[in-house]
């Protein structure tokens, strides 16, 4: 662009608007990014034509708001062949910046971009990023191109082409060039360490399963090609932090002798590496800060591993791992979070043949929660891997801040198996053992307190056969799980085998999943349960909360010509059992393929009796073959299947030759409606007459009906407050409350008779509360619905519950409290009687002098009196003596007045009635008028 052309842009277009489209600037191309359109639009406030400048305020990409700019122009033979741009901001992220121009930076310590800089020319280009102790930006020249920024410890440089030494010099670091592309930190001391950032994972696109079901995950590739500087040990690389950088493994100088350094100290302490070697004990380990999560400002965590002799799984030696983190709160009302755990092991291990003692492991969290592991996830919990080999959480070449990154942080859409959680407390401990040289093992108890209470038990077991030499014919690694949850009411015990295992040959896998879980107590889910062994019949509706467990089976491939693969299940629930298996074996080789497949399931249910049951077989051959231009297949496969469903009974029968196929039905439709049950067979599914309504006496209660029939009679109950529910093994539509007006109405939910398919159905449970003959006003006693979970294959209303066995909470009974005592207002009537007081002797003058004493000796309170009585006023000498009493009183003829021998509700009150314990005096003569007493 022509100076005339730029001096009439500059002047603008009589709006106070410029407008200035960079990329006709081959030196200013470089400024396109940061600006939308690659088009710089500026308000002015000043400038001049003459000498091609102008300031005022311009839109970036990167912010809403315009912001502060100067733009100068250079223009020595007439054309632009220079431009300088000075823009100020608020505070950027340098990533922001970054991705401007292409480049993805993990999170960086850096400070936020006050201000850029920006000068081309023909050469290239140089935008300069303010607010950093030492200058950085992008740099481009001759075809290359690099960012440097400056943090603490050092320079990052990232670079998307191999930069030669002259353009390494130019940037001004300290390393020598060249340098391959990829993303360095390059140290003072003239060294570059690549720099590993975390690696995002992501759901297999191809939908891809493993051999427990589970999907598999895509790690994200990382945005630069990671090179190894020249020099530089592999395994050195460093790790951004909040305020620096940790570099593990750092180049060491050269020379022999032991090391006990800290290493990678970047910015104060927030990286420290520890290496110590010096045979035969090794010691390595990382402390690391990490980010954290609100209300949490920081992680500090650190692992360390040592070796003894060999100090490796299967080399003689001690070996093991310690790792745990500190969880800081952002201010003073969060406590601070901590957890520790740390495996030993010990190659060959301690003992005798029969038990060895290969590792112990022990943990602690406070104010942190540990993730229980599903049937899925056991195979790859930490502390159970570290069992069998603590390197598999930290090891001379293991990662530190990716274990605690694992363990706090999780790893794609895998949740974090530590997070801090204030009030949580857990405790695991574990070992590692072989029994009989023969089977290797694991187990680990956990206990998780706080949220919901959690009990578990842990382990793995796995046998090769034969245990010695390079060959196997077996292997097998099974998975164990038990875990109670008392708070929330849940057991589940399951086992899993890892697709490691194998039989005949390491070709033949094995895989499958064996599961219990109860429901029971305040669980929404309560009275359900199941059982399965390789899952459930593909026909039967599986509610979400039941537990997921592959097919139990194998999968052999024969030479890559011949596969054959087969699987079972079997399950259990309240509601149905099931039962199934399947082979399927295959051939091919070039042109010709063959198969055989045959396949059993059965499905019974109960209350209504159902019966599904299926059976196929199919062998078929396939050839292909080439005429001329043209590949014609043929395919000619023999199959039958059938299957039979009831009542009432019926099935179809399936025949397939070739390419003709036809079904044959027989007998009647599938779930018709003739299989309803009537009353009496539903009545035979629910609860004794004696069972299905109850009454719950609670607080208050004194004696419970009469001795021979609790049913019958009154409940004496204490004058202070009275507590009592009903339940019912039914639903209820309502339940009434008694009243001296209209009655107080409970409403429950509606619900029907599934076996009898009926949809509308009632029930109404009335209560009435009578004292002395009296009906009770229950308008002021504090009601509670009670809502348990019942089968919906019972009590459904929609006639159809998707043949699941889940849970519906429906309303059956109510507790009553009954209100505050009522004291009144004042004493009442008061007679003469009320005065009356009983004689003192021996007679005394009044008033008493100070010198006198008591005739009497002093009380005393020796206590354990009140447990005295309660023990002994119904104990069985007292009770035979009440006995011959009122006997002799009997036949005397003289009334006992209802009085009892026994007397339980005496000795269970006797707490209640003695507030303190009594004064006693001890016995003794005292003389009176009367004479002596």
């Amino acid at each position: 662009m022509r100076k005339s052309d730029l001096g009439r842009l500059l002047e603008g277009d009589g709006s106070g608007w410029i407008t200035i489209p960079l990329g006709e600037f081959g030196s200013a191309g470089g400024a396109e990014p940061l600006f939308p359109d690659g088009t710089m639009r500026l308000v002015r406030e000043d400038g001049d034509t003459g000498e091609l400048w102008a300031t005022g305020r311009a839109q970036l990409a990167l912010e809403t708001e315009p912001v502060a700019a100067r733009a100068e122009f250079h223009c020595p033979d007439g054309e632009v062949s220079g431009v300088a741009l000075t823009l100020g901001l608020p505070g950027v992220d340098v990533g922001a910046i970054g991705r401007l121009y292409g480049y993805e930076l993990p999170r960086l310590p850096a400070p936020p971009v006050t201000g850029l800089s920006f000068r081309g020319d023909t050469d290239g280009f140089a935008l300069v990023l303010e607010g950093f102790a030492r200058p950085g930006g992008i740099l481009h020249r001759n075809g290359s191109e690099g960012l440097v920024l400056p943090v603490p410890g050092g320079h990052v440089l990232v670079t998307r082409t191999d930069l030669p030494a002259d353009q390494v010099e130019e940037l001004g670091l300290p390393c020598p060039g060249p340098l391959p592309a990829g993303l360095w930190l390059a140290l003072p001391n003239g060294t570059v360490v690549p720099i590993t950032a975390p690696r995002s994972t992501a759901p297999d696109p191809s939908g891809a399963t493993d051999g427990l079901g589970r999907p598999k995950t895509a790690v994200a590739p990382v945005p630069y090609t990671q090179h190894t500087h020249p020099g530089l040990s592999s395994r050195s690389r460093a790790v951004p932090t909040e305020d620096g950088f940790a570099v593990l493994n750092p180049p060491r100088p050269p020379g022999p002798g032991t090391t006990w350094r800290p290493g990678g100290k970047l910015d104060g302490e927030q990286g420290i590496e520890i290496v110590y070697r010096k045979n035969p004990l090794t010691i390595t380990g990382a402390l690391q800060v990490q980010d954290a999560q609100a209300p949490y400002r920081a992680v500090v965590g650190g692992l360390l591993t040592l070796a003894f002799g060999g100090g490796e799984p299967g080399k003689r030696g001690l070996y093991g791992m310690g790792t745990g983190a500190v969880v800081f709160p952002e201010g003073s009302g969060t406590d601070a979070s901590f957890f520790g755990f740390a495996a030993f092991g010990a190659e060959p291990g301690i003992g005798i043949p029969a038990f060895r003692l290969r590792g112990m492991a022990a943990g602690f969290g406070w104010n942190s929660h540990l993730r229980t592991p599903g049937l899925a996830d056991l195979h790859t919990f930490p502390f159970l891997e570290a069992l069998q080999d603590p390197s598999a959480i930290g090891g001379d070449d293991t990662d530190p801040v990716r274990v605690l990154n694992t363990l706090t942080s999780g790893t794609g859409s895998t949740p974090p198996w530590i997070t801090a959680k204030r009030g949580d407390l857990w405790v695991t401990a574990g070992i590692a053992f072989t029994i009989g040289e023969l089977i290797d093992g694991t187990a680990m108890a956990l206990v998780q307190t706080g949220s919901d209470l959690a009990i578990a038990l842990l382990g793995t077991a796995g046998t090769s056969f034969p245990t010695k030499g390079d060959k196997k014919y077996a292997r097998i690694d099974a998975g164990l799980q038990l875990v109670v949850k008392p708070n929330s009411g849940e057991l589940t015990v399951a086992a899993s085998v890892n697709p490691s295992s194998f039989v005949i040959s390491e070709d033949c896998k094995l895989r499958g999943g064996v599961g219990l879980t109860i429901w029971y107590g305040d669980h929404p889910n309560a009275g359900d349960f199941v059982f399965s062994v390789g899952g459930y019949h593909k026909e039967y509706h599986v509610p979400e909360y039941y537990p997921q467990l592959p097919r139990l089976g194998f999968d052999w491939s024969l030479g890559g010509k011949v596969t054959i693969s087969g699987s079972a299940y079997f399950a259990l629930t309240p509601r149905a059992a099931m039962v199934g298996g399947a082979l399927d074996v295959r051939y091919s080789a070039g042109v010709i393929k063959a198969w055989c497949t045959a396949a059993v399931d059965v499905l019974i249910e109960w209350n209504p009796f159902y019966i599904d049951a299926s059976l196929s077989l199919s062998i078929g051959v396939e050839g292909s073959v080439k005429v001329l231009f043209v590949r014609i297949t043929v395919r000619l496969e023999v199959g039958v299947s059938l299957r039979i469903w009831g009542p009432p009974t019926g099935g179809e029968a399936r025949v397939k030759v070739w390419f003709v196929s036809f079904t044959i039905g027989f007998g009647q439709s599938r779930r018709g409606s003739d299989n309803d049950l009537d009353w009496p067979g539903t009545r035979a599914m629910l609860p004794e007459p004696g069972a299905r309504a109850r009454l719950r006496p609670g607080d208050g209660l004194v004696t419970e009906g009469s001795p021979d029939d609790p049913w019958q009679g009154d409940w004496l109950v204490k004058a202070s407050g009275f507590t009592f529910g009903t339940d019912t093994q039914v639903p209820l539509t309502r339940v009434e409350l008694a009243t001296r007006g209209e009655d107080v109405v409970i409403p429950g939910r509606d619900f029907g008779v599934h076996p009898m398919r009926v949809t509308e159905f009632g029930t109404t449970q009335r209560i009435e509360v009578t004292l002395e003959g009296e009906r009770v006003d229950l308008v002021r006693w504090k009601a509670v619905p009670q809502y348990t979970a019942l089968p919906p294959q019972m009590w459904d209303k929609s006639g159809d519950p998707e043949h699941g066995d889940g849970q519906v909470q429906y309303l059956t009974g109510v507790t009553l409290s009954s209100g505050d005592p009522d004291y009144g207002g004042s004493t009442g009537y008061i007679g003469e009687n009320t005065f009356k007081f009983d004689p003192v002797y021996p007679y005394g003058v009044a008033p008493l002098g100070a010198g006198d004493r008591p005739l009497v000796p002093a009380p005393t309170r020796p206590g354990g009196v009140v447990g005295r009585i309660q023990e002994t006023v119904d104990a069985a000498g007292q009770r035979a003596a009440r006995a011959k009493v009122h006997a002799l009183m009997d036949g005397l003829g003289l009334d006992t007045g209802g009085a009892k021998a026994e007397l339980p509700g005496y000795a269970d009150m006797v707490t209640a009635v003695f507030t303190a314990e009594p004064l006693l005096v001890p016995a003794g003569a005292v003389r009176t008028p009367e004479g002596e007493i």
